[in-house]
């Protein structure tokens, strides 16, 4: 099957008053199509507020931010489609990067160039536009070997504490021709501080062999210096890009001050299988990794289960790779939160019968993902998870939710938290769509991941997702506990209402404390100096100094008794009722206590063996608003975690 198109069947089910679209994956692939445009007349820029030009000063949850202009582009296509990679920090040096496509012009001298910005102090200053990849030559109608979907990173020798011994590193696509107008991967490497002049290095690899080259989405270094980049084969037929059944999957490392890639041609699943995404992920160690692919799984379905997370998991360093492991979403196997989660009133508005069974209900996770790996090698995948049916899905509010779908046991067994209700989905700005770029991000220790998503919820009058903020939520993997409700980044300042296509980096920084650590989150969003205009210059901003405090945990995991797993509880924060699922088989009774923070009692309850899944539905809405902790004891073990309450 090939890769994706997004393809809107119009169907006869209500919700509400508007008649509803099911979003159905169909095999015709056309990829993102490049448009030729003439270079922009002139800059427009935007001031609003206590602004200048090139920055912005808002204080936001109480912390003082700082908005920063830092390089263009030509147009708005760089961010179209699923990479990820766009700004990444490295903690160990305090230094950050972003990768663009640059400023318009003609021919080779246009927007197919790729550059970067650099700051070494955190993100207070930067260096910005350092060209590093330029088109082999004139073309028409565009140059040659063109550099689309730039990605990039930085290489950092490992126990490196200075930025001048470290590396900017970029991988993109290019339109070479070799596989339709497509086919080619450029990358290279530039010294991370030699900007003036810049020094960079450059390898062009076109389709061949076996390797049909169209647009990698997934791209990841590692602490030890190791980029990793993975990408579906696909080869053009004169009409469609036809998946082969493969992974192009390329490891790189530094050699001679240049970057040097070994690929390989991996097995995945079948030439039947549509894939919409791919992200790649590795533990501090460089030995547990995990490639995520967003599929059908046509070729090995899985039961009421459409588009789902499949993953490959490496233990050995890259070396090997497993079978296949699917994430199952729903039927009698499927995760036990996201059935129960969805009001019945939204099963009926997807054509489901009044009191279906909701172990015969389908979802579906799309169109975009992110993988993220904390410090024990266990995965952690974020995405939209929306009611679907046979045919196709409906992401639709009150029908979708942001989630976190994460493992603790390396990928075996599967739990999912609800992180957000989305009120919209897919918005156009001009030629283009923006969905929701779900993000994890973590603590360079893994200990702490935060979530973003954008949304237009914030706008009372927007109907469609075109007037975004950027939402975030921290998670500590350890207490499995969140940080309490999403935040606005972008509410109340110059970017609300217009943070077009935000995105976060895979490291964030962290001052570690005591009792809390101070965690901040490097966000990028991209400005459009003609409103509206995809086709005209656009400027991007940094968000600098934006913060969440992480409290150190208190949580005691005592033992996994007898197989026995407990989730966090469902919603959290709670209000009226909340959902403790505790899995797996004991022949003991399961005594549930929850106690505030004083000690005290405030409910218990018991449930007798035997079931797979024990169900504990509490009503909290006569608590007192604050922290909780809730123990499930079988026997003589106990596992405790906490719980809020609101």
């Amino acid at each position: 099957m090939k890769k994706i198109l997004l393809f809107v069947l119009a169907l006869g089910v209500a919700y509400g008053v508007t008649a509803q679209k099911v979003y159905k994956a169909v095999s015709t692939h056309s990829p993102k199509n490049e448009v030729l445009m003439e270079p922009p007349m002139s800059s427009v820029s935007t001031v609003v507020g206590d602004q200048t030009d090139d920055s912005f000063q808002k204080t936001i949850n109480g912390r003082d931010a700082t908005f920063i202009k830092i390089g263009s582009a030509g147009n708005a296509y760089g961010f179209y489609g699923n990479p990820r990679t766009y700004v990444w920090a490295d903690p160990t040096i305090n230094s950050l990067v972003y990768t663009h496509r640059m400023l318009g012009g003609t021919e080779v001298e246009g927007n197919s160039r790729i550059a970067y910005d650099v700051s070494t102090d955190g993100g207070a200053t930067w260096t910005t536009d350092v060209q590093v990849y330029t088109p082999l030559g004139e073309g028409s109608p565009y140059p040659q070997a063109a550099g689309r979907y730039p990605q990039g990173g930085i290489i950092n020798p490992e126990g490196n504490t200075d930025p001048a011994n470290a590396f900017y590193t970029y991988f993109i696509a290019t339109l070479d021709n070799a596989n339709g107008n497509w086919g080619g991967y450029g990358y290279g490497v530039n010294p991370l501080t030699e900007t003036d002049p810049a020094n960079p290095t450059q390898t062009n690899v076109t389709s061949g062999d076996g390797y049909f080259r169209l647009i990698p989405d997934a791209f990841h270094i590692t602490p030890q210096a190791v980029a990793w980049y993975a990408d579906g084969s696909y080869e053009y037929d004169g009409a469609n890009y036809n998946y082969t059944g493969e992974i192009i999957l390329g490891r790189g490392e530094i050699v001679d001050d240049d970057v040097v890639y070994e690929e390989e041609l991996l097995p995945f699943m079948d030439a039947t299988d549509g894939i919409n995404d791919m992200k790649i992920a590795f533990t501090d160690d460089g030995e547990t990794g995990y490639i995520l692919i967003m599929t059908d799984a046509a070729s090995d379905p899985v039961p009421y289960t459409s588009y789902h997370p499949v993953l490959l998991k490496t233990e050995d360093g890259g070396d090997s790779w497993s079978d296949p492991m699917q994430v199952q979403l729903g039927g009698e196997d499927g995760i036990e939160t996201l059935k129960n989660y969805f009001p019945d009133s939204a099963l009926l508005n997807a054509g489901y019968p009044e009191g279906v069974n909701r172990d015969e209900v389908y979802y579906n996770m799309g169109f975009h993902a992110d993988l993220a790996i904390d410090a024990m090698g266990n995965p952690y995948i974020t995405g939209i998870i929306a009611i679907g049916d046979e045919e196709g899905w409906y992401p639709y509010e009150n029908m979708m939710a942001t989630w976190n779908v994460y493992s603790t046991d390396g990928g075996t067994t599967w739990n999912a938290d609800a992180l957000f209700d989305n009120k919209f989905f897919e918005g156009p700005i001009g030629d283009i769509s923006q969905y929701n770029r779900p993000y994890v991000s973590r603590t360079y220790d893994g200990h702490y991941m935060f979530f973003s998503w954008l949304d237009s919820q914030d706008v009372p009058t927007a109907e469609q997702n075109d007037r975004p903020n950027i939402y975030v939520v921290g998670y500590d993997t350890e207490d499995h506990t969140y940080s309490g409700d999403a935040q606005n980044v972008t509410q109340f300042t110059q970017a609300w209402n217009k943070a077009f296509f935000g995105s976060q980096s895979y490291y964030v920084f962290a001052e570690p404390g005591d009792d809390v650590w101070t965690c901040e989150i490097p966000f990028i969003y991209e400005e459009f100096t003609v409103p509206g205009d995809d086709t005209q210059e656009c400027d991007f901003w940094y968000i600098d100094g934006y913060t969440i405090d992480m409290p150190v945990g208190t949580d005691e995991i005592q033992a996994e008794i007898n197989s026995v797993a407990v989730s966090q509880n469902q919603p959290n924060p709670a209000t009226d009722m909340t959902n403790i699922l505790v899995t797996g088989q004991t022949d003991q009774p399961i005594q549930l206590t929850i106690s505030n923070m004083l000690g005290q009692v405030v409910y218990t309850a018991q449930q007798e063996s035997g079931a797979i899944v024990h169900n504990f539905a509490v009503n909290v809405s006569n608590f007192d608003a604050g922290i909780y902790l809730y123990t499930v004891q079988v026997g003589e073990n106990t596992i405790t975690k906490k719980m809020m309450v609101k």
